[in-house]
């Protein structure tokens, strides 16, 4: 009776499950054939009979006692084929994806550079699958030709999942030096109604101006002069506004809280968590469409992250300027990670923390 090394069957199809997006390597039949060769050299063979009638039941039963093993023999025999091929590649894979990063770049101002390689190439081998292209230069072709793909792509690129106090190095700069120094100027202010005015841009479900609110409530408590707060959140979407007007969340959603906010500023019903209502009337939620719409004037900051990445260069430099104008002098501009400023904005914000992206507004001399 002829054996049959059932090992094979397991290697080949893991090696499947572990190519399906691996873009950025050479994936033809050479090359899966040299890393099967590879895997099985490292591996104790399993021979069974091929009129073995519970083959199918013996096959899983070595891939559940192995699958450690085999997984990791697998990604060594992919790692040292990937970097020697043994034939002439037709194409330099990692300057394909250089100029990828680099044209979204300049097409919509989005700088990725501070995401690690592995993680981005992971998330755009998503959007790859769905346009059904298999290198990083055909993906290119398609963001030239169909601009539309951007906002499927930056949905995948940046995980758009809100939560409380996203980016801790933000927001803890915003509660030591941007939050107070707000607070000091409004106490220097002739009596009479102080108030501290924030545009929270693109707010989605609420997180980012109910974070703004809690720091603000619990630096204020502590001042004997009474100053108020509005936080203007705006969006386009109306389910997000009226997620965020409802002020309740999930545990997802709360799950970078410090204990004691979440013990303070948040009442638990069920599974969700209410804003307390001394916190939640800081915040107006309204319908605002950014291109369109007239800005919110005479804040004290805008806050917008993770939205510029949404637009092309233009209305990113458009949208930049607007905000400019609705804020005060010296007021805070505050954007994402991976965004930048651009063109004209250059010359009327200064750096405050050019690394977290915060900026003043300055009026440039004639």
């Amino acid at each position: 009776m002829q054996a049959r090394n059932i090992m094979e069957d397991i290697v080949k199809k893991y090696l499947d499950e572990m190519l399906a997006l691996r873009f950025d390597i050479c994936t033809c039949e050479i090359c899966r054939q040299n890393v099967i060769a590879y895997a099985l050299s490292r591996l104790p063979a399993k021979y069974v009979t091929t009129d073995s009638g519970a083959i199918h039941t013996i096959i899983e039963q070595v891939r559940v006692e192995q699958s450690s093993l085999i997984l990791k023999e697998l990604m060594k025999a992919i790692n040292v084929i990937a970097k020697k091929p043994r034939h002439k590649e037709g194409q330099d894979r990692d300057q394909a994806y250089k100029l990828l990063m680099e044209q979204i770049k300049a097409d919509r101002g989005a700088d990725f550079s501070h995401y690690r390689d592995k993680v981005l190439k992971r998330r755009i081998a998503l959007r790859m699958r769905a346009r059904n292209v298999n290198s990083y230069s055909k993906y290119l072709q398609v963001l030239i030709h169909s601009p539309e793909e951007y906002e499927k792509l930056f949905e995948v690129l940046t995980i758009n999942v809100s939560s409380f106090f996203r980016d801790h190095a933000v927001w803890d700069k915003l509660r030591t030096q941007i939050l107070p120094e707000l607070i000091a100027r409004k106490k220097q202010q002739e009596a009479g109604i102080r108030k501290i005015r924030v545009w929270s841009a693109g707010c989605s479900h609420g997180e980012e101006p109910y974070s703004l609110a809690i720091m603000l409530y619990e630096l204020l408590e502590k001042e004997e002069v009474e100053i108020n707060v509005e936080i203007i959140a705006t969006d386009i979407d109306k389910d997000c506004l009226a997620k965020g007007k409802s002020g309740r969340y999930d545990q997802m959603s709360v799950k970078d809280l410090k204990p004691q906010y979440l013990r303070r500023f948040f009442i638990p019903i069920k599974d969700e968590f209410q804003i307390v209502p001394h916190v939640q009337e800081f915040v107006h939620f309204k319908e605002l469409n950014l291109i369109h719409d007239p800005g919110i004037m005479g804040v004290d900051m805008v806050i917008c992250r993770n939205v510029f990445i949404y637009f092309n260069r233009s209305l990113q430099e458009y949208l930049i300027m607007k905000f400019h104008g609705a804020l005060i002098q010296d007021g805070f501009f505050v954007m994402g990670n991976s965004e930048n400023l651009m063109g004209e904005a250059r010359q009327v914000f200064k750096n405050v923390d050019i690394l977290l992206k915060i900026y003043k507004k300055i009026i440039p001399e004639p």
